[in-house]
């Protein structure tokens, strides 16, 4: 057995064996069989991780390593993700629902938005006019809600509910949509952070922020999955 036919077995062990642990199929899309589209943003659809900006700040905020092992962590970590993260938008209705995952786990969360741009169907004339009736029905019923003083606001559920996780991961958040920025306040094992997800020049990037984090934010930069 050849020197370099030694090196090209032990390169393709290593390639296929960080494919194997990093390799998840994506989990089927919570709104397949949506009812109530809305209008195409730039956020939704299917972004695979491209490159990550200071991921120390975010690895010391959720790992306990430290020394040799952190650094390890810090310097590997990134590359594998960059070749297996996936992140998927969708929405339906007032509902948004985030897919990520982290190596071989999956977390998928949904949670309830305000005003979203409804997809407008073509309408005929019947529709048009059914409509119409609806709405000065709908505008009567208000100005009687007004004039009994009847309080008819009810609060968005901000808070994402967890269809997917891992049971050792301790997370809690709450989402709100403006516009087609996604800011999301939450909890992961116990630090509180801050995260942005914002469309920029063709890419999507997440910024996550720790309270207690002295070493400034990470950015997850997606591009769009072929």
């Amino acid at each position: 057995m050849s020197r370099w036919f030694v090196i090209f077995l032990l390169s393709l062990i290593i390639v296929l064996g960080t494919r194997y642990g990093t390799y998840s199929p994506l989990p089927a899309a919570v709104f397949a069989e949506c009812e109530t589209p809305i209008e195409e943003n730039n956020l939704q659809g299917l972004w695979e991780l491209n490159r990550i900006d200071n991921y120390e700040a975010f690895h010391v905020a959720t790992s306990s390593e430290t020394g040799f092992l952190k650094f390890i962590e810090v310097s590997t970590l990134p590359i594998a993700l960059e070749n297996s993260q996936l992140y998927r938008i969708e929405q339906c209705g007032k509902e948004i629902a985030l897919s990520l995952n982290n190596l071989r786990s999956w977390i998928v969360a949904t949670a309830e938005i305000e005003a979203p741009n409804i997809k407008v169907e073509p309408k005929d004339k019947k529709t048009e006019i059914k409509e119409k009736i609806e709405n000065t029905f709908q505008e009567v019923i208000t100005d009687v809600k007004d004039a009994l003083q009847i309080d008819t606001n009810s609060d968005i559920d901000k808070s994402l509910k967890f269809i997917q996780k891992s049971n050792a991961l301790m997370l809690s958040a709450e989402l709100t949509l403006t516009g087609e920025e996604i800011t999301i306040y939450g909890s992961l094992n116990g630090n509180n952070y801050k995260e942005t997800v914002f469309f920029d020049s063709g890419e999507l990037v997440r910024e996550i922020t720790f309270v207690d984090s002295n070493l400034g934010s990470t950015e997850f930069v997606y591009r769009r999955y072929p």
